[in-house]
């Protein structure tokens, strides 16, 4: 599966990537639905390009997806399912890919981070993410400047 996600990142020959706009954000190195099913269809020889042949490409990406290789991003950003359609989605940082180990506290906790001081909004994080995030506050505390300071030289 990895292999298959490697080659959908090529600069050239992978997935377009590109900046879209959504709402009033820009989201960058982004793609949607129906390239990646396109892609799947013309790099694993799928020739027909509706019925069941789409629908086997189509899965094959539901699983990437919910392996966490990419995800949805934007208004769809519950549901981890692909659409052939202009669904947005980002591939996901190989650090959390499922064959490599589990983060560590600190590595979780630079995330939820950075990711809260990209949006400064307070939905930037679920619920479940700003429980997780200060249970790794209190967890951290003896490092937990050195946690921030990670993170605000990440973003």
């Amino acid at each position: 599966m990895e292999k298959l996600v490697q080659e959908m990142q090529h600069p050239d020959l992978g997935v377009p990537l590109r900046s879209q706009k959504l709402f009033l954000t820009s989201i960058p190195s982004a793609f949607v639905g129906y390239d990646v099913v396109e892609w799947i269809m013309d790099n694993l020889d799928i020739e027909d390009q509706s019925g069941p042949v789409a629908q086997e490409a189509l899965h094959l990406a539901n699983l990437l997806c919910q392996f966490g290789y990419f995800f949805p991003v934007g208004e769809n950003a519950k549901t981890y399912t692909i659409k052939d359609d202009s669904t947005l989605y980002r591939f996901q940082s190989p650090m959390f890919w499922p064959s490599r180990s589990a983060p560590d506290n600190t590595d979780y906790a630079i995330y939820l981070l950075k990711r809260s001081l990209k949006n400064k909004q307070k939905s930037s994080l679920e619920e479940y993410e700003q429980e997780a995030l200060q249970r790794l506050k209190k967890l951290l505390s003896t490092k937990w400047e050195s946690v921030c300071q990670q993170a605000e030289d990440i973003v």
